[in-house]
């Protein structure tokens, strides 16, 4: 299946999978309201770190030797499934150990959070490992309509109305919130398993295939945990300077956060193609000239959506989201352009992971990680969560700036073919989307 193909197929089942996600934050924050949205994505935020970190991205290394086929599916799927039941052990372990003997918490929450944890984070994995298994066989229907069909049902388990979250309904949506990040973890695994007839044949990576795919998902590991940082420590700031963000601003600026995240939908689609593509036998031009016409196509759709923000955004923000969400409008729109650099660094990352050159990513978001920290530590306490939109758009700018330069010194192009509109990419699109 060629570049074109890859990409429709990528786009149309993975969208299925976003706006049922999309769906999932408003209804859901339509019945937790601001303050209550804004703690719970913010320990959402807290698990993803804990996930990436214990999990060593894992997924990285699975991507990267599934598309080579450089191992065995079968190894890498029986080795991923005995990874997370190993860090779901651990998990559970450190949970209970910190939650029990360090915070003193009382049992009630104990037993609560070491739930939540290990739902999450190795449902979290579990998801990760059985997608991009999926996606190195170029398989984008069955792991996303799974997914969506999964998020559907928890919504039909949502009530409407905010005037409904007594104390024991919160608790109840919360519990069943965190369980269908397992649920969807493990039925991705097994969906995997009885599609290839993994049961069939049981076998591992052997200690040579162990040292490269953990060697490779470490370096990733780096890199990843540096993008991480870049990308959520803002919350950090903006939850301990109760000075000048409340509460229900940090729930306005997280939905902004992940409001951003899901305009990156397309680019991660596209790039969760370009990835194996490019560490297969795909012509690598063919690559080059598909990342600088889809980011042309970019530009053009952040500038509208910009635009329409600017007129209709707070009136659509609070009808999406309900009445207390009514401070997105200003850091949404500072943010956008950061956005679009997160974008195009969606598509560089994934070309040049796919060519085994992760250093370029890391140097950039390194960079990128410094200015933000400093950025935060000096606007968030004077200017809240329009200083933290202000940063995070100048941090992803820096973050784009170096794999940019790299692509251009590699590929012996000018500044301008990113950015500079050209009628021919609308047929390229045309094309794309007609199959023709």
């Amino acid at each position: 299946m060629n570049l074109k193909k890859l990409l429709v197929q990528s786009l149309l089942w993975r969208s299925l999978y976003f706006a049922s996600v999309l769906l999932v934050n408003v209804f859901l924050s339509r019945f937790l309201q601001a303050s209550a949205t804004g703690s719970l994505y913010y320990l959402t935020s807290i698990f993803s770190f804990i996930q990436m970190v214990v999990g060593i991205s894992l997924e990285a290394g699975i991507t990267y030797f599934a598309s080579g086929r450089l191992i065995s599916f079968n190894k890498l799927l029986w080795a991923s499934v005995a990874w997370g039941f190993v860090v779901g052990l651990v998990v559970l372990a450190g949970a209970f150990v910190y939650l029990h003997n360090i915070k003193h918490s009382p049992p009630y929450d104990v037993v609560r959070y070491c739930f939540f944890s290990v739902c999450y984070i190795t449902g979290i994995m579990l998801t990760n490992y059985g997608s991009v298994l999926f996606y190195a066989q170029n398989n984008y229907f069955l792991p996303n309509l799974l997914l969506a069909l999964l998020n559907i049902a928890f919504i039909f388990t949502i009530p409407f109305s905010a005037a409904d979250a007594d104390g024991k309904l919160v608790n109840a949506v919360t519990y069943r919130y965190f369980l269908v990040f397992f649920i969807q973890g493990v039925a991705l695994i097994v969906a995997f398993i009885f599609k290839n007839k993994s049961w069939r044949q049981f076998s591992v990576p052997g200690f040579s295939d162990v040292i490269k795919l953990g060697r490779y998902s470490l370096i990733a590991l780096m890199a990843n945990l540096i993008f991480f940082l870049v990308y959520r420590i803002d919350y950090w700031f903006v939850h301990n300077n109760p000075a000048t963000c409340t509460e229900s601003d940090l729930g306005n600026y997280i939905q902004v956060s992940k409001l951003g995240q899901l305009f990156l939908i397309v680019p991660q689609i596209i790039a969760s193609v370009i990835f194996p593509q490019s560490a297969g036998t795909v012509d690598r031009a063919e690559i080059n000239k598909a990342v600088m016409i889809i980011a042309r196509l970019f530009s053009q759709m952040f500038l509208v959506i910009i635009i329409i923000t600017a007129l209709f955004g707070r009136q659509l923000f609070t009808w999406v989201f309900g009445e207390t969400f009514n401070r997105m409008q200003a850091p949404f729109i500072i943010i956008m352009p950061g956005i679009f650099c997160l974008s195009v660094l969606a598509l560089l990352s994934a070309y040049f992971s796919g060519k085994g050159n992760l250093k370029t990513s890391v140097v950039g978001a390194a960079i990128a990680l410094a200015v933000v920290v400093v950025g935060d530590y000096i606007l968030v306490p004077m200017y809240g969560i329009i200083g933290a939109a202000i940063i995070s758009t100048v941090g992803y700018f820096v973050n784009l700036l170096y794999p940019l330069m790299r692509f251009y010194k590699d590929y012996s192009l000018s500044w301008g073919d990113f950015f500079r509109w050209k009628k021919d990419d609308y047929h390229w699109l045309l094309s794309l989307i007609t199959g023709k």
